[in-house]
């Protein structure tokens, strides 16, 4: 990042994620300044002021308002995504939400329109390319390690959720469930380095219909499943290469996870399309035992969860787009509502959008 003043930001949202987002922000104190955070909630934003020695706001009008904020961090329900961020633009703030974008396509291609047209930056997680073991995977195949790039899987699987979350009905409803939610982690990679989809087809479906809360003070309760929560796409990408994708709430343990891509000359693996230090390893046809490639930079341990944050920093100080765009996240969402679509009509669906790819971090 460059020189400039560090980039006052505030949370929208002080809910399990901000936490580990706000301690991620404080060790950057260069690139990035706390401002302070709101929640509908007012004791939510009272204890994350206090823990985090930030304004707690009494609206989001006054988040809004305030001249130290240049960037708003979107940390609310995905239901809510789109609305904030739409506040959020329309009073002149750059934005970063979580994933997903929006819940639907006119929501999403509002947002990228509504950023264009303000000449704002909009970035969205997953931002999980940005992490050196996914920029090593990257560059390997840009460096052809593989040949000719012709197969891409994906899976992840990831259990249960009301096992361990406290309020995990909002997961299991329309609007989210396995694709959108997780999905779109490996989704953030594999279309960073192939680039877009032109089509899909899809299998989805409730697998286990009633959920009981295995924690915190609704433990004990049931809630019924309102979508699919296990989903298997197969995507087309426009420049002919095939892939499959798998996102699960049922599958907790499983020898499938990470992504693989095949070529001409090989296959290259990474174990976890989230972790950052995850190993990658290429195996050469003809060939039965994987070999490591080394990390194209000291890895950070697990996810830095202000990554996304930071590069939209450098993105505002150096007036280019973020990495982790809006257009992406857009894609993406059409991607994973397309393949549920394309389970409810049992054919291919074509995808309505499309997105410029990143630089890389590392060239």
């Amino acid at each position: 990042m460059g020189k400039g003043k560090a980039v006052g930001i505030a949370f929208i949202g002080c809910g399990n994620i901000s936490g580990p987002y706000a301690d991620s922000v404080l060790t950057h104190p260069d690139e990035l300044r706390l401002i302070g955070a709101y929640d509908l909630v007012r004791e939510r934003a009272e204890s994350f002021a206090k823990k985090y020695n930030c304004v707690a706001f009494e609206s989001m009008e006054q988040v809004l308002s305030s001249k130290d904020v240049e960037l708003v961090v979107n940390l609310t329900i995905h239901t809510a995504h789109a609305q904030v961020t739409r506040r959020a633009l329309e009073a002149g703030k750059h934005v970063h939400s979580e994933k997903p974008l929006a819940t639907n396509r006119e929501d999403g291609n509002f947002l990228v329109d509504l950023a264009m047209k303000k000449k704002l930056l909009l970035g969205c997680s997953p931002f999980v390319i940005l992490g050196e073991a996914q920029q090593t995977l990257w560059k390997a195949v840009r460096d052809g390690v593989v040949g000719q790039v012709l197969y891409v899987s994906s899976d992840m699987m990831h259990g249960r959720i009301e096992s361990w979350h406290p309020s995990p009905e909002a997961f299991y409803a329309q609007g989210a469930g396995p694709m959108l939610d997780v999905g779109c982690y490996p989704l953030n990679v594999i279309t960073s380095i192939l680039g877009p989809v032109r089509s899909v087809r899809g299998q989805a479906k409730v697998l286990i219909p009633r959920r009981e809360i295995g924690s915190g003070p609704k433990k004990g309760k049931v809630f019924s499943v309102t979508t699919p929560d296990h989903v298997d796409g197969v995507l087309e990408f426009s420049n002919g290469v095939i892939g499959r994708l798998s996102a699960s709430f049922v599958v907790e343990k499983s020898a499938h996870a990470g992504i693989e891509i095949t070529g001409s000359l090989g296959t290259l693996r990474v174990d976890s399309p989230v972790n950052f230090d995850s190993q990658v390893f290429f195996c050469p046809i003809g060939k039965r035992e994987w070999t490591p490639l080394p990390m194209l930079a000291k890895p950070y341990n697990g996810v830095e969860w202000s990554r996304g944050l930071l590069d939209i920093a450098d993105a505002i100080d150096k007036g280019r787009q973020p990495r982790c765009s809006g257009e992406q996240a857009n894609h993406i969402l059409d991607i994973c509502l397309s393949i549920l679509e394309a389970s409810e009509l049992g054919r291919e669906v074509r995808l309505s959008t499309t997105f410029k790819a990143p630089e890389p971090v590392y060239v």
